[in-house]
């Protein structure tokens, strides 16, 4: 109707305007239009009856236009007009003719209802109580789009007549210029009298653009006059039925009916366009085997260009078909979630409607631009085709040639058009029905942040639904196997893993309470009920895994596939780890390494602090933490102090001068040890005169200490060192230093030798 309206102003203007000279309007028409002050002035005389002066009008012009084929017979017998008096008699005749019809246009518009008898019966449907038919709405929203383009269209013809009126009185002007020009010198000879009557002739014709301008743009205000009233009716209409329409079942199923007919059409143009396509591979080919020996200018040439532009027309067809079938697929859904959308009271199924219909919306905008630049880029074809055609060198053959290739490119300018007429109604028809849910699409609506959380509400729950694979569990049921598949989604994978951590928590709590229930009531060993804990915390893992799996019906079988992954891992990639923990859990149950024990292994000596099921911790006496793997404790030698008992022997050994009292210095060096604290009675320390040396007597002093946390063995060596000093330099008993005995034999004379001193140097 767009297209019609559009066309319709266009003859208007440029071939019934310039029909209307001379004319005014009839009087049944004077009271709804006002001529333009052009139109009044072109008036010639005053019209009691409109159509019988332009019938006498139309009847003068044929008559002239017959006496002037007389006189041009010789050209006139070849159908051309061959003066510019034929030219200007001929326009005249088809003007008066088209002014008869405007009459009957006018009559008609005049007494004709605004409205087609089509939105009659709409406005007539949805006239009553609601609820109104979904279809019917749509139908109303038809009508009402087409009208306000069609209203848009009048305005802009009205603006485009309203600036051209001004050229045409200007063009007016100067046709009546000439006119009195030609008057002047019309009785001086033959040629002057025929200028004269031409140029009353172009005279007519300007003003008769004038008065066609000014009766077409009367003509444009009419229509609008009577049109915009019922364009606002609609809209006050279409605001009253749109919050209270509802999709039936039976027209979801008319729609889906409609919708599975369109699919078996297009499927069924698939089907032709491809048993086509095939037809013209074959006949390619076997022209392709006679191209050889063939002129390459010649028809066998000539072909093979053509069909190959039928077989890429044909391949991007079916290209476009297939878009379309998906297309029509897409508009089926969107229709059953319409209807879910008007029958369902969930709020979360009417947000998940308007979710799948907004990213729908979003897909066609994605894909506009790619049929837009496809559409444009057929026409520039098609343009240059129609350009090479025009050529007047081209030959016959090569014509027809460059003819068929136009008809394909012309195939495909119809094949992306009806594509994009397709997915402009789908769009059309997505953001009606968003607006009728609530979101208007307009920047800055709130609507926009609610369809966006809502989008992102969808994506994660996607996300959280999406089935990362499918395993098959079979069980036996009165001697038959039932095969049930069970699927493994990501939501379940992460709701067993958050279950499975809180779990393990509460349980890794309770354990711990275990452990100081045995310690503190139970007198059970602290590591013992370390060990414990540990292996309760495994089995407990072990059981809640089975426990989440079950409940989340993820069955075991799932990890099945695994398994031969699983062994090669534990074989090669895991064997340092599985040596440790095996080592570890036989020093925890054979309990020769425990915690507080003091050790000395691959020169590192100190406390354990703590034996795990891969490394144990070993505190040195200089501080540093180091981590043994358990394997190392077991295949190595290792020295514990505190094994099976804590205590050690020390000893320290004390040099005295000779000449010093013995047993003196033995009695002193023990009653250090006897009041040191650290040093334990029993056994007795003991003194042990151990050796003669050079240059003093050797004492050894051992002692008996019980190593703990607090114990440092080189405080007490120290402690016993500081006070065995002060008591023997008390006691007058020296500790010597080396000493050397230098002897002389003074037997015989000391030689004496004077060497002279070196000579000085620079």
């Amino acid at each position: 109707m767009i297209l019609r309206q559009s066309l319709f102003a266009l003859i208007a203007m440029t071939l019934v305007a310039p029909a209307y000279a001379q004319l005014t309007l009839p009087k049944q028409f004077s009271g709804l239009l006002q001529p333009a002050p052009a139109t009044q002035a072109a008036a010639g005389e005053e019209a009691s009856d409109g159509r019988a002066h332009a019938e006498a009008l139309l009847a003068e012009a044929r008559r002239q236009q017959q006496e002037q084929v007389h006189k041009d017979r010789g050209s006139a017998e070849e159908g051309l007009p061959t003066s510019e008096r034929q030219r200007l008699l001929d326009r005249l005749v088809l003007f008066y003719s088209d002014r008869l019809k405007l009459f009957d246009e006018l009559d008609t518009l005049q007494h004709s209802p605004p409205e087609t008898a089509n939105q009659r019966t709409l406005m007539a449907e949805l006239a009553g109580p609601p609820p109104y038919s979904a279809l019917r709405v749509d139908a109303l929203r038809d009508e009402h789009d087409t009208l306000s383009a069609q209203l848009k269209s009048l305005t802009a013809s009205v603006r485009a007549l309203e600036a051209q009126q001004a050229g045409l009185v200007e063009a007016r002007k100067r046709a009546s210029e000439a006119l009195r020009l030609a008057a002047d010198r019309r009785n001086q000879t033959d040629k002057d009298r025929d200028k004269h009557e031409l140029a009353a002739l172009r005279l007519q014709e300007a003003e008769a653009d004038v008065t066609a301008n000014g009766l077409a743009l009367d003509f444009m205000n009419l229509k609008l006059k009577k049109l915009q009233p019922l364009a606002e009716q609609m809209r006050r209409l279409l605001s009253r039925v749109l919050p209270e329409q509802k999709l039936a079942k039976d027209e979801l199923e008319q729609q889906q009916a409609r919708a599975r007919g369109d699919l078996a059409k297009v499927s069924t143009e698939i089907d032709q366009l491809t048993a086509e396509n095939n037809k013209l591979t074959v006949e390619h080919e076997r022209l392709a085997k006679l191209l050889p020996g063939a002129d390459p200018d010649g028809p066998i040439a000539y072909r093979m260009q053509v069909l190959a532009e039928q077989m890429e027309t044909n391949r991007l067809r079916l290209m476009t078909l297939t878009w379309l079938h998906g297309l029509i697929q897409i508009a089926s859904d969107a229709w059953r979630q319409r209807f879910v959308g008007y029958s369902s009271d969930d709020a979360a199924a009417r947000q998940a409607v308007l979710v799948a219909l907004k990213r729908t919306s979003e897909e066609l905008t994605s894909r506009r631009d790619l049929f837009n630049e496809l559409q444009n880029g057929a026409r520039v074809a098609v343009r240059q085709q129609a350009l090479r055609l025009d050529n007047p060198l081209l030959s016959s053959s090569a014509r027809a040639q460059e003819a068929a290739i136009l008809e394909a490119l012309e195939k495909r300018v119809q094949a992306y058009e009806r594509l994009e007429v397709a997915g402009s109604r789908l769009y059309r028809q997505l953001n009606r029905w968003l607006a009728d849910f609530g979101f208007s699409g307009e920047a800055g609506d709130a609507s926009n942040w609610k369809l966006g959380a809502l989008q992102v509400k969808q994506v994660l729950k996607e996300v959280w639904d999406f089935e990362m694979f499918a395993v098959e569990d079979s069980t036996v049921v009165d001697g038959k196997t039932v095969t049930v598949a069970y699927g493994v989604t990501v939501g379940k994978s992460i709701g067993a893993i958050a279950l499975y951590i809180v779990g393990y928590w509460l349980f890794s709590l309770l354990s711990a309470r275990m452990q100081r229930l045995m310690v503190s009531r139970f007198d059970v060993d602290e590591q013992v009920a370390g060990v414990i804990r540990r292996w309760a915390m495994i089995t407990l893992a072990i059981v809640l895994i089975i426990f989440i799996l079950n409940l989340a019906r993820i069955p075991l079988t799932v990890f099945a596939f695994m398994g031969g992954a699983l062994a090669i891992g534990l074989g090669f990639g895991t064997q340092t780890i599985i040596k440790n923990v095996i080592s570890g859990i036989i020093i925890l149950f054979e309990r020769k390494i425990r915690v507080g024990d003091i050790i000395s292994l691959a020169g590192t000596t100190g406390y354990v602090t703590q034996v795990d099921l891969r490394a144990s911790t070993v505190l040195g006496f200089d501080g540093i933490e180091a981590l043994v793997p358990n394997s190392s404790l077991l295949e190595n030698q290792v020295v514990n102090w505190t094994h099976s008992d804590a205590r050690i022997r020390r000893e320290i050994r004390v040099r005295i001068a000779y000449g010093s009292p013995v047993h003196g210095a033995a009695d002193i060096i023990l009653g250090c040890a006897d009041d040191h604290g650290e040093v334990l009675r029993n056994p007795k320390p003991e003194v042990f005169l151990e050796d003669f040396g050079n240059n003093e007597l050797l004492l050894v002093l051992l002692f008996w200490v019980e190593l703990g946390p607090k114990l440092f063995g080189r405080r007490v060596d120290s402690d016993l060192r500081f006070a065995m000093e002060k008591r023997l330099g008390a006691a007058g008993i020296r500790i010597p230093f080396p000493q050397h005995d230098v002897h002389l034999d003074v037997s015989q004379p000391l030689p004496v030798r004077i060497t002279p001193a070196p000579p000085a140097t620079d």
